[in-house]
């Protein structure tokens, strides 16, 4: 529970320095800013890759039949996310490989800011439900 709650700590300190780093993308408009902004990128993913594994060692199965559709429907919402967006990003670092100046493009970070909002919505969502679904099951099984 310490280590979740560490996380989620650092998960709103580096959201806020990304979105700084955006605000300040868009008003220097510089390669620092952008290289800033991509370093901050893999460390977020991390952090909620880590996010996702730290809550997921903490659900409970209450039962074999309804616990499991829990943890699978869970599990499926977060991990088809996490891998679509993993694979935008590496889409983005690959065709940066071929084309050297796609990263230093402001429509590309307003967009992939857009994404990771949204995936960290997709995350938190599946995890708020998979709570809500056991504490049902919590509270219907006493």
């Amino acid at each position: 529970m310490l280590k979740s709650n560490i996380i989620k700590k650092l998960l709103v300190v580096v959201n806020f320095i990304v979105g700084l780093f955006l605000i300040l993308t868009i008003i220097f408009n510089n390669k620092l800013t952008y290289s800033l902004y991509w370093i901050l990128i893999p460390i977020l993913i991390f952090l909620i890759v880590m996010f996702i594994y730290e809550v997921d060692k903490g659900l409970i199965e209450i039962n074999q039949n309804e616990g499991k559709s829990i943890r699978r429907s869970y599990n499926d919402i977060t991990v088809v996310s996490t891998v679509f967006y993993g694979l935008i990003y590496l889409g983005i670092e690959f065709i940066d490989m071929i084309n050297s100046d796609v990263r230093n493009n402001i429509y590309l970070v307003c967009g992939f800011f857009a994404i990771t909002l949204l995936y960290e919505l997709f995350v938190f969502m599946a995890i708020k439900s998979a709570k809500k679904e056991t504490s049902e099951l919590l509270n219907k099984k006493k």
